[in-house]
């Protein structure tokens, strides 16, 4: 019984292995991403006094270094929004703007609740068609892979400026190779009503 669980574990890894080759060419390290108009900042949760949490302030902080080496113009800071004590894009924007970063550089997405909504609510600003996404290694693969799926020239750079515990480390990859079958399966869903 336990062979079966390993089985899939290993199957689920391959496919992220081949993920993190299929996007290689697009992640760049930061003093070598191309500049784009906007940046994708995905969201990754908050504390409990609203503040968010260290992954997250990783991802803002490494954005608005960013527009300061002038890599980027705007900021998509997207992120889920339960209500006024729980609200990502909010707390990520101040938070940008504390480190100098104009509200007039700023765009608010309140319905990224998954990296796959927040890739899709792209389309809501029409003139955006090219981005950069900043989010830790083990994410990018995903994110630049569902982008580029829903039609976008899409490349990344890592949010490195934090170091995690190997235990975090690990638990985040796995949780990747976990996502891919069903974000396969969302893809597969827009592109059936894509086409009707």
């Amino acid at each position: 019984m336990v062979l079966i669980p390993l089985l899939i574990l290993g199957v689920l890894f391959s496919l992220f292995l081949f993920l993190v080759l299929y996007t290689k060419s697009r992640i760049f390290p930061f003093d070598k991403v191309p500049h784009n108009q906007y940046t994708l900042v995905l969201g990754a949760g908050l504390e409990k006094n609203g503040l968010p949490t260290d992954i997250l302030a990783d991802r803002v902080k490494t954005s608005v270094n960013l527009i300061k080496n002038k890599k980027t113009d705007v900021l998509i800071l997207s992120g889920s929004s339960n209500s006024q004590k729980y609200c990502e894009p909010e707390s990520m924007k101040t938070m940008a703007e504390s480190l100098g970063v104009k509200a007039s550089s700023l765009i608010l997405d309140f319905l990224g609740k998954s990296t796959f909504n927040s890739c899709l609510n792209l389309f809501k600003i029409s003139e955006v068609n090219q981005i950069t996404i900043v989010t830790q290694m083990f994410h990018l693969p995903r994110a630049i892979w569902l982008a580029e799926a829903m039609g976008f020239k899409v490349n990344g750079t890592p949010a490195n400026i934090y170091s995690f515990s190997a235990y975090k480390t690990a638990y985040w990859y796995l949780r990747e190779a976990i996502a891919l079958p069903i974000n396969f399966i969302k893809l597969l869903v827009y592109r059936y009503h894509l086409n009707k």
